[in-house]
């Protein structure tokens, strides 16, 4: 008897162990700021201390102003890897995001982070060519990591005129315009679609309070007037 005793007070000791131990955790890994700069500045120091020198820089940018930024919107980040001293392999490539998605997981950050990675050397492809993305970048944002020591300085230059846009960079904006317009005709398109069909779906659902059969699109309107104005329940306008 007293083996038997033995043997059920100490699984239950164990199953209240593994019971309470998981929510601490859950909660443990909430990590909270007060601004957008301190939690781009938490992940640069994380992502730096996990792959060193691989990382040139981290960028906050987007709609993001230095010392005015508050928490309530996505926080956009440029990580600027190194690609010309270092050959970057599917390997390696394999074992950075896998790094990377473990950092944001251990640190879950209470806005949510959109990561974008770039090479060094497309970067630098990209300013030489004057795309609009990249000196906006450099124009408006805030590196909260610079250990090339390089994108101060690119915004002294850019403030001097020394910087400026490309006949290639205006031919690719002028190139890319035609598709941004047929993307948004594509939308708009469906946005008609889905108020056409909310509006048939209403429609039926009414009809079918009023104790009609749901009829096709193109006899809704008829039945409605019959069922709803005809009867006086609601005017035609």
């Amino acid at each position: 008897m007293a083996k038997k005793k033995v043997k059920k007070v100490s699984r239950k000791k164990v199953s209240k162990k593994a019971i309470s131990s998981s929510p601490k955790k859950n909660t443990a890994k909430t990590l909270k700021f007060k601004t957008d700069h301190e939690i781009a500045t938490d992940f640069a120091v994380k992502a730096y201390e996990k792959f060193q020198k691989i990382i040139k820089s981290v960028v906050l940018f987007g709609s993001v102003e230095e010392e005015k930024t508050t928490l309530g919107s996505d926080i956009d980040i440029i990580v600027i890897v190194d690609d010309v001293s270092l050959k970057w392999d599917q390997e390696l490539i394999a074992w950075y995001r896998e790094e990377l998605d473990k950092i944001l997981q251990i640190n879950p950050y209470n806005a949510k982070l959109h990561i974008n990675t770039i090479r060094l050397s497309t970067w630098w492809d990209d300013l030489m060519r004057g795309d609009p993305v990249v000196l906006n970048i450099i124009r408006s944002g805030f590196p909260v990591l610079d250990h090339a020591g390089f994108i101060e300085p690119l915004k002294y230059l850019m403030l001097r005129g020394k910087i400026k846009g490309t006949p290639e960079a205006i031919y690719q904006c002028i190139q890319r315009a035609p598709s941004h317009l047929a993307r948004s005709k594509a939308a708009e398109l469906t946005a008609i679609d889905g108020v056409y069909w909310s509006m048939v779906d209403a429609a039926h659902g009414a009809l079918i309070a009023a104790g009609y059969f749901p009829p096709s699109p193109e006899h809704v309107m008829v039945d409605l007037k019959e069922a709803f104005v005809d009867r006086g329940f609601l005017k035609m306008k």
